[in-house]
């Protein structure tokens, strides 16, 4: 929620540029108010190199001392949020998740929230990613999975590579057969009636929750806030210089943010067959579910243009 929040102030304030109420940068570079007259602030070819250059190679400084290798992938990215905001992203997210499906959450003792539970349950205490809400982090989780216990054979349960610190979860289900999705936060996990039936067991839940949490440990989400948080002002610097709007954004859109969202979800299938094949669910479930959620498409997009890789390339990874 916090990263759709900060996209929605910078395209409001996109906004109020283009429509004039600030004036436009044509007639700053003129030398004339929008209103007539001069003032007394001129930005000529000079100076505007100048601000370019100047903001350009501290935007270039910032961004380089905010790399990392993600773990598991050793991915090079930016990453500019740290946890604490990461944990706000994951409250946000959770009420606005409440608020936007009031009414509409089955209770947690339903048959289908009980499974949902149970799944998350076996898939984050297997990779030591925390415990869900109402449950302290000293339970059993594994007796009403398997049936024992793993302290049963002095066996530990691996501690994560993706380093995502222990946390309690929340785990939502939404009753609305129409509404084909599922998707988590930081400490949340949510998912619709409407994906039961392409899930079909508990097989394929599993694939899609794992996918899910997936997003959640690789810190997806701060990602994306940390590139949005270092492209906003490279669109204000863009604006203050004339560069069209409409033809910056769909460049970014093309060049980075589609491209970037692809690599992202296959790098969320990769690590959802990992912590899905570690709470000993069969990881084979996944390209059924791949392929039944390409039949639910109603139109197909080129490949460029689409946030997800194409299903071929899904069920590569997932058979890999």
């Amino acid at each position: 929620m916090a990263y759709r929040q900060f996209l929605s102030r910078s395209q409001s304030w996109s906004r109020r540029l283009s429509e004039n109420r600030i004036a436009p940068a044509r007639f700053y570079s003129q030398g004339l108010r929008p209103g007539g007259g001069r003032t007394r602030f001129r930005v000529n070819k000079t100076t505007g190199t100048y601000i370019g250059v100047t903001a350009g190679l501290l935007l270039g400084g910032y961004y380089v001392t905010h790399l990392e290798n993600a773990p598991e992938t050793g991915r090079r990215r930016f990453m500019a949020v740290s946890k604490e905001e990461e944990e706000l992203i994951g409250k946000q997210s959770l009420e606005g998740t409440l608020q936007e499906f009031r009414g509409r959450i089955l209770p947690v003792d339903h048959p289908i929230t009980q499974q949902v539970r149970r799944i998350t349950r076996r898939i984050i205490t297997s990779s030591n990613l925390g415990h869900l809400e109402g449950e302290g982090p000293g339970q059993d989780y594994l007796i009403d999975t398997w049936g024992f216990s793993a302290d049963t054979f002095g066996a530990e349960i691996p501690r994560s590579p993706t380093m995502y610190p222990a946390k309690e979860w929340v785990v939502l289900v939404i009753h609305d057969k129409k509404f084909i999705n599922a998707f988590a936060a930081p400490g949340l996990v949510c998912v619709s009636t409407g994906i039961m039936p392409v899930a079909r067991d508990e097989e394929g839940l599993a694939a899609i929750i794992g996918h899910e949490i997936g997003h959640v440990t690789m810190r997806h989400s701060a990602e994306n806030l940390s590139m949005a948080k270092l492209l906003f002002p490279v669109t204000g610097l863009l604006l203050v210089l004339g560069i069209d709007l409409f033809l910056s954004s769909m460049m970014t859109n093309l060049l980075y943010s589609l491209p970037h969202s692809r690599a992202l979800e296959t790098e969320a299938d990769m690590i959802g067959l990992k912590l899905m094949s570690r709470a000993c669910y069969d990881p084979g479930a996944a390209p059924r579910v791949f392929e039944d959620l390409k039949k639910l498409e109603k139109t197909s997009v080129p490949k460029f243009l689409d946030t997800h890789p194409p299903t071929p390339e899904r069920i590569a990874v997932s058979v890999s």
